[in-house]
C-alpha cells in the first residue's frame, strides 16, 4: 500500500469529475441551443462550482460579477422577455469566459506537449 499525506487520497476522483463537468457542459450546450435562458444559467452556475476549486480568488471576482450581471436581468420579470436578446449574450459571454478558462486550467483539451501528440510532430 502507498504512503499518503494528510492531504492526499489513495482514490483519485479525477475521472468523474471530469465526466461532470462534461455533463454540464453538454447541458450548457442543449440550453443554448434551446435560448432556455433559466436553464443555461442554471448549468453555468454548476458548471462553475465545478471549476472554483481550481480559480483563484480574482477569477472568482469576475466571473461573480458575471453572474451578478445576470442576476439583475433575471430578476427584472417585467423586462426579461424583451432583454431576452441581452441574457442571451451575457450567457454565451460567460460559458465562452468559463470554456476558456476550463481550457487554461487543463481540463479541456490535452495540451500540445502531451506525450500523446508525439505521433504529431513527425
Amino acid at each position: 500500500m502507498g504512503n499518503f499525506t494528510k492531504d492526499e487520497s489513495a482514490f483519485n476522483f479525477a475521472a468523474e469529475y471530469l465526466k461532470g463537468v462534461k455533463e454540464n457542459l453538454t447541458l450548457c450546450k442543449v440550453t443554448a441551443f434551446n435560448q432556455d435562458i433559466d436553464g443555461w444559467l442554471k448549468a453555468l452556475r454548476n458548471l462553475y462550482r465545478d471549476i472554483t476549486p481550481l480559480t483563484k480568488e480574482k477569477e472568482d471576482e469576475n466571473i461573480e460579477e458575471d453572474f451578478k450581471q445576470l442576476y439583475i436581468q433575471f430578476n427584472d420579470e417585467k423586462n426579461k422577455r424583451k432583454n431576452k436578446a441581452y441574457i442571451l449574450y451575457l450567457l454565451d459571454k460567460l460559458e465562452i469566459k468559463l470554456r476558456k478558462m476550463l481550457q487554461q486550467k487543463g481540463m479541456l483539451l490535452p495540451q500540445k506537449s502531451d506525450p500523446r501528440f508525439a505521433i504529431l510532430e513527425r
